[in-house]
């Protein structure tokens, strides 16, 4: 009796001790999948945070196969496409030309900055004086960088006074005079609703006639330039011929001496 209630002690003892066993077990079991799971989620949150801030490589060579993600080529503009517009040509000394704006519209441009109606103009520049035929003289000059309405030539005699004035309109470059003495002062001035141009030693010009005799001295010059060379190239010819003939005499002489 007694020896079976050991036997009996004993194996509940043994039950015991392997229920504590698999206890143990199953314990450990279920924090190693705990630690397994937490490691998996912690490893998969770290890669798509650096997939998420890591910049987009284009593959080195073939399709790609996702489309979305590739950004539109934006197209830079070329030097054939795009230049940068360049000056006008405007000739400001052509008369009867449209304006440097309607140059501009026409072809885009750039014309020349103008002062405004509200500032009186710049005198015109390059005035010159030509004699035509018989009394008249021809009148020349360049509009300058300012809006003008209209030009006004005038003649000053020797004693500075007023002969008279000639309105031209501002698409002119030109004009003509009649009855213009040696020695008057021949000014162009630029007009706007701001005022008159002043007078420099650009607009203005002293009129001096070629006269005939000028011209006739003129003529006589070449003519005696050309005659005097003609002289000399005749004198060196004459020279020349002459010294050869002593120089074939004196070859004679020495030769008969000798004979």
């Amino acid at each position: 009796m007694h020896t079976h209630s050991l036997l009996t002690e004993k194996r509940w003892s043994d039950e015991k001790k392997r229920e504590g066993g698999w206890g143990i077990m199953l314990v450990c079991g279920r924090a190693l999948i705990l630690l397994f799971i937490t490691n998996l989620l912690n490893h998969s949150f770290v890669t798509s945070s650096q997939n998420a801030t890591r910049p987009r490589s284009r593959p080195s060579g073939g399709w790609m196969d996702n489309y979305e993600d590739e950004e539109p080529p934006t197209s830079s503009p070329t030097d054939s496409e795009y230049s940068e517009p360049s000056i006008c040509l405007y000739d400001k000394c052509t008369e009867q030309q449209g304006t440097c704006k309607d140059l501009q519209e026409a072809t885009g441009c750039l014309c020349p900055g103008l002062s405004g109606s509200h500032i009186p103009p710049s005198p015109p520049y390059s005035v010159t004086v030509t004699q035509e035929d018989g009394k008249m003289v021809e009148v020349h000059w360049c509009a300058p960088d300012s809006i003008v309405t209209h030009y006004i030539v005038s003649v000053e005699g020797k004693n500075k006074v007023m002969e008279r004035n000639l309105e031209v309109k501002d698409k002119k470059r030109a004009a003509v005079l009649v009855d213009v003495s040696a020695g008057e002062l021949v000014c162009v001035e630029a007009v706007n609703t701001a005022g008159t141009s002043e007078k420099d030693s650009q607009s203005c010009m002293t009129y001096e006639p070629q006269t005939s005799n000028s011209g006739l001295a003129l003529k006589l010059e070449i003519i005696g330039g050309a005659v005097g060379l003609l002289v000399v190239l005749i004198v060196a010819v004459l020279l020349w011929r002459h010294k050869k003939h002593q120089r074939s005499t004196a070859r004679r002489e020495n030769s008969e001496g000798v004979l």
